[in-house]
């Protein structure tokens, strides 16, 4: 940092210069004139319309003028000017985004382009154009002959995409000794050596990627005269770039004799600053390296200056100290934002420079006058503050105020673009995971709808459980599916179906259950356990055991298994391979889990349906002494004789049955029914004789519902004080000894007495049955069959419609309409081809 404070006034007099701003917003207005005439001694008129600008040229040294859509007026105002005064110097400013205009205001004739994209203390950086455009005008006014090219130290540019000058200012083309109108069309690498090609060229990738680059290089005058040069570029809103090239060199001459050298060594500065953030930045992007980068400028550019970095925490709520100075590295390391009275408060807050008179160990004293200033904190954007200055007694000059503001202006641009890719990259790894989550939601929801309608069309458990496998592989998620179980016999896990391998690696999985379990195979241990397995990296896992190491040579690095079961009963399991490691997370194991079950229910659904018409199948008897039927227990208090009729489901769900007790009273079984679990609702339908006939409804803690949910139809139960026979059907493909264990581990009194295989007898009735239940509702095949087996159709009758109705909880009205219309569709069936189809 150069702490020389601008002199005042002019080349040719301590008269101060006069700057005319054209045309520009009252906020632009008020920041350039509090730079201008506070800090540089500029006098500033402002113009808004035309005619005002020409009648004050005669008084002015320096037009300014902010370039804004649309760029016709500001056309006309620069055509004016410069046909009264062709000399007279013109410098447009904007921020970086209207470049689209800088070209036309280049090619009118003005003099130079600043951009004023760093926040209000960007204005310095104009003021001080100003200052040398000025000096450069009055020397040549002076006829100073010596004036040469050398003495200018920065120019601006417009290049396009390919790299060619669209537009050149005169400080640019003064800089490099050509006419700009000459360089127009031509590359822009024209004004530097063939060897610095590949330099600029690097620096042009950058500025179509990041949108700046700042790169140091090698100039080269017209005349041959090689410099050092600092070159900045940045993208406009159109697809050309803003090129500003700084002379690096300390020169001396007609500027150092007249014009302001601080400002010079400010930009220049700058540069550096920018340069050494781009180097540092370039693959970091890391906060800490940009705060270093700026400490590191602000120490390079004057010894005696310390400067700290503090950015906020939001763990903490306070400000932590994040890079700093050797000259400053006992600072406080946290500032507390607990009192609003402090600098810090009011610059990190408010975002206002707040001028200290003291920096150590923390700022603090706040005062007015800059001259009474050794330090001063800044705002950096809305990340922290930056707090720089001297201790060692010196006073802060108002170029080091402007210094300090520029590279805080700078940094809290760079921390913002910082955040911003750190937003963007978190939104982009966000959006991956959502469209890897939807990828996967979706097919899971596939596999979802393939399953179900495997389930709804399937008719026999094979051709279920070979579309299930067929349809998980065909996700293309799962190489390898299969469905297994137990066989009773041999105690060996058999392989049901598959789909997506060979039988030679099913021939290698072939083991007992027991053996299988104790080396946590998942497919056995799932069956056993009733609970899911999952391994989810087998390659990295132990692989001792047979199964794993034939797993892992045939490519698969997961697996999961679950077991198939409904209610209490296991049908076997389903296990699922993946070619890749950790395919099944907790949303997978869930899915995989719940499929399972209703794979489970759909064997169950269809083994029941197999029961009820199939013609082959096993009989057993069961005598039973369980004190938990309470059937049992009503026999044994009341010495009375218990048999079970039938079961009837309703439409509403409920399954009612029918039951009849002889040897005790009425009155003392609607006690005994008020208070068991297994039964509600119980009434009285008729005598028979020494027989009462009972309903009832059946809660799910029955025996009877148990044995429907296991998907076996009771045929005889009955009842006395000595013990209790159950005679069940179990369909044909259903597992005798599992059950036996379901039923015993349940009723453990419980003895299987006989075992029958047999074919049973063809029922003709069957298929007329089915049609009679095709062509009636619900509720009136419920009419229809309560009427029956309550006696109604007896001679005598054994109850009355009433009572039938008062059985189905209707009126007796609605039982004859119910009652009417099935008989005469059963006699239909019987009688004519077809059945009425008004009803």
């Amino acid at each position: 940092m150069n702490s020389t404070t601008p002199s005042r006034g002019t080349p040719r007099s301590k008269e101060p210069i006069r700057v005319l701003i054209v045309d520009t917003g009252a906020t632009t207005v008020r920041a350039a004139k509090h730079v201008f005439e506070g800090d540089f001694g500029i006098d500033v008129t402002v113009a808004s319309r035309s005619d005002d600008v020409v009648r004050s040229l005669e008084s002015v040294d320096c037009v300014v003028h902010e370039i804004r859509p649309p760029i016709v007026h500001d056309v006309d105002v620069l055509g004016a000017v410069r046909e009264s005064f062709p000399g007279l110097p013109y410098i447009v400013f904007s921020e970086v985004r209207v470049t689209d205009l800088v070209g036309e205001a280049l090619s009118a004739g003005a003099t130079d382009y600043v951009r004023t994209d760093a926040d209000d203390a960007g204005y310095w950086l104009l003021a001080s154009r100003v200052r040398r455009a000025v000096a450069r005008h009055q020397g040549d006014a002076l006829g100073r002959s010596s004036w040469s090219s050398g003495d200018v130290v920065d120019g601006s540019c417009l290049v396009d995409e390919s790299g060619s000058f669209v537009a050149v200012s005169e400080s640019y083309g003064e800089l490099f000794g050509y006419d700009p109108e000459h360089l127009l069309g031509e590359p822009w690498t024209t004004v530097f050596p063939a060897g610095e090609a590949s330099t600029l060229e690097s620096a042009l990738d950058r500025v179509r990627s990041h949108g700046r680059a700042v790169e140091k290089a090698t100039g080269c005058r017209r005349d041959g005269d090689p410099f050092r040069a600092l070159v900045s570029l940045a993208r406009g809103t159109g697809e050309e770039f803003v090129c500003t090239v700084f002379d690096r060199g300390d020169r001396t001459g007609a500027i150092a004799a007249g014009a302001d050298q601080g400002t010079i060594g400010l930009e220049r500065a700058l540069g550096r600053l920018e340069s050494l953030i781009t180097e540092r930045l370039g693959t970091a992007d890391t906060d800490q390296d940009l705060c270093e980068a700026v400490v590191e400028t602000i120490a390079n550019g004057n010894e005696s200056t310390a400067a700290a970095i503090y950015l906020y925490d939001e763990t903490n709520d306070a400000l932590s100290r994040r890079a700093v100075t050797t000259r400053f590295d006992e600072s406080t390391i946290t500032v507390s934002l607990d009192d609003e009275s402090t600098p810090s408060w009011t610059a990190f807050v408010e975002r206002t420079p707040v001028l200290v008179a003291e920096l150590y160990p923390e700022p603090h004293e706040p005062v007015q006058d800059p001259a009474m200033a050794r330090g001063v904190v800044v705002p950096v954007g809305t990340a922290g503050v930056l707090v720089a200055g001297t201790i060692d007694g010196a006073r802060l000059t108002p170029l080091d105020h402007a210094f300090v503001r520029l590279s805080s202006a700078t940094a809290g641009t760079v921390l913002d673009r910082i955040e911003s890719q750190r937003r963007l990259r978190e939104c982009r790894r966000r959006l991956e995971r959502t469209t890897l989550e939807v990828a996967r939601l979706e097919t899971r929801l596939d596999l979802v709808r393939r399953i179900a309608r495997v389930i709804g069309r399937a008719w026999t458990r094979p051709e279920l459980e070979r579309g299930i496998c067929e349809h998980v592989v065909a996700t293309d998620r799962y190489d390898f599916v299969r469905i297994a179980d137990v066989d009773e016999v041999d105690e060996r896990v058999r392989n049901r179906t598959w789909a997506g391998a060979d039988n030679a690696f099913l021939e290698r999985l072939d083991s007992s259950v027991s053996t299988l379990v104790d080396g946590d195979e998942p497919m056995a241990t799932a069956i056993e356990t009733n609970a899911v397995q999952c391994s989810r990296h087998l390659l990295t896992e132990s692989v001792d055991e047979r199964w794993r190491q034939e797993a892992v040579a045939q490519g698969y690095r997961s697996i999961v298994a679950v077991p198939l079961v409904f209610r209490e009963r296991t049908y076997g399991g389903l296990a699922v391979y993946s070619e890749q490691p950790d395919r099944f997370d907790d949303a997978e194991r869930s899915l995989f889990e719940e499929l399972g079950r209703w794979v489970a229910q759909a064997i169950h659904a269809i083994e029941t349906r197999t029961a009820l018409v199939g013609r082959g199948g096993v009989e057993l008897e069961f005598r039973v002494r369980d004190r938990e039927v309470d059937f049992l227990e009503w026999a044994r208090e009341t010495g009375c004789t218990f048999e079970f009729e039938t079961v009837v489901s309703r439409p509403d769900g409920s399954i009612r049955g029918f039951f009849t007790i002889s040897g005790a009273p009425v009155e003392r079984i609607l006690e005994l029914a008020s208070r068991s679990p297994s039964v509600t609702e119980t009434r009285l339908v008729t005598q028979r004789g020494d027989k009462h006939l009972f309903e009832c409804t059946l809660t799910e803690d029955s025996v009877v519902a148990h044995l429907l949910q296991y998907g076996v139809v009771p045929k005889t139960m009955s009842a006395t004080d000595a013990a209790g026979r159950l005679v069940v059907s179990l369909p044909e493909h259903t597992t005798v000894r599992e059950f036996v264990d379901f039923f015993t581990g349940r009723y453990p009194d419980s003895t299987l007495v006989r075992r029958q295989d047999h074919e049973f007898a063809d029922r003709p009735g069957y298929g007329f049955r089915s049609e009679l239940e095709n062509e009636l509702t619900a509720k009136q095949f419920e009419a229809l069959e309560t009427a029956f087996l309550s006696g109604y159709f007896d001679v005598p009758r054994e109850t009355t419609g009433d009572g039938v109705a008062d059985l189905l909880g209707i009126s007796q009205p609605t039982f004859n309409n119910h009652l009417r219309v099935a008989q005469r569709k059963l006699l239909s069936i019987v009688f004519a081809d077809d059945p009425d189809p008004e009803e």
